[in-house]
This record gives C-alpha cells, structure tokens and sequence, in this order.
C-alpha cells in the first residue's frame, strides 16, 4: 500500500504537510533498505504514491530530499543529547546519545554510512553544529571545578571524533553472521571520557587546546 492514496476525484486524502512527511519517510526507508542506487526518484515516487514534481516542491530536488531524510536520521541523537544533558549533566548527556547513535548504526548501518559520506563529503546534518555547540557550552560548566583536561571545544572535537569512528567501525559491512562486539564501543567511550575529565580539583589545572601539558 502506497502512502499517498489519492480519492476519486484526484485530490490527495493527506495535507500537503503530510504528504512532505510521506516523502521523507519512505526515502529514509529506502536509502537505509536500498542505499541510493535503489532510492531513486522514481522508487521514492512509486512509495509515495505521489508523482516526481511532488519532491520538487517541497524539497527543490532529489538531493535535497536526500539531505532533509539524513537530517531527520540524524536528529534523534541531537535531541537526546539535549533531553539528557538538561535532566542528567552533560557528562550523561554524552553516555546517552553516544548510546543512541551507536544503536543507530547496530540497527541502521546503510543509512549510517550515508550521514558519515555527508560528513566526509563537507555537508553534515545541520543538527551536528549544533549539537557540538551545545556539548562545549555544557562541559565549559565543569570547567569551574577543574575536571577538564581540555578547553571544552577541544573536548566536544575529540567526542565528536570517536563517535565517528566508533560508527564507522560498527556500520562497516562485514561477512554474514558477524557484527561488531557492542562492549568494545563501551569501552572506547570509557576510555575517552577518562582521558578528557578528571576528579573535581580544589584548583584549576593547566590545559592546552588539543594535547595535555608535559609539566
């Protein structure tokens, strides 16, 4: 069953607001069943039960509709970020979208390796600026106590960096029947949340921007 049914006369039964949703919802599936030989206009189209100038209209061209779904896919773990840090401190915060975007690349690898080429590629999902930003304004909170062994930019960077790597890792197609070991991602973000924060200090401590002191 398609998901743009159309009524006798013609008319859409969805809202043009609903129809844009429609759009975006059967292109991440597709992108993250097909990849995007297999999420071509027409697939997408056919899905939606709507015709090719549809996506024109809302999305201003295929690709465009390419990067709003890798947005959406993406935005999850942007907002569980915020949700977390607001209600736990930053530091959970961090556990718990590092845990969602994991999940995110256990469940959906294909779709996870379309986000890491956009990232590559100089076009991330808008959410990414954003929610580095956010990270760097929240640990610059333990700044005060003296648990950073970084300047918080320096930190969001290095974050940002595992994650990347530690999806990479786990959304690598392999041979059938193996996957990646989840423990492993765990003790990767155990081993770089302890490199980046330390026990609060009665004293700050001299940090650099990307490297500890030798002193």
């Amino acid at each position: 069953m398609t998901l743009g049914k159309q009524m006798k006369s013609g008319r859409p039964t969805e809202s043009i607001g609903q129809v844009k949703k429609d759009l975006l919802a059967v292109t991440i599936h597709l992108l993250n069943t097909r990849g995007r030989k297999g999420a071509t206009a027409r697939a997408i189209c056919t899905e939606a039960g709507v015709g090719a100038p549809v996506i024109y209209h809302h999305y201003g061209d295929l690709e465009g509709l390419y990067r709003a779904a890798i947005d959406e896919s993406f935005s999850q773990v942007a907002k569980c970020y915020k949700r977390s840090a607001k209600a736990k401190g930053p530091v959970q915060g961090i556990r718990d979208s590092w845990a969602l975007f994991m999940h995110f690349a256990y469940e959906q690898p294909r779709m996870c390796r379309i986000v890491v080429e956009q990232i590559i590629a100089g076009q991330p999902p808008r959410s990414i600026a954003s929610t580095l930003q956010n990270i760097a304004r929240d640990i610059a909170s333990l700044d005060a106590e003296g648990r950073l062994n970084y300047s918080p930019e320096a930190v969001s960077q290095m974050l940002w960096v595992g994650a990347l790597g530690s999806v990479g890792f786990i959304s690598t197609e392999r041979e059938e029947n193996t996957v990646a070991d989840p423990a492993i991602q765990e003790s990767v973000l155990n081993a770089i949340l302890n490199a980046l924060f330390t026990d609060p200090k009665p004293e700050k401590t001299e940090r650099v921007q990307t490297r500890r002191t030798g002193a």
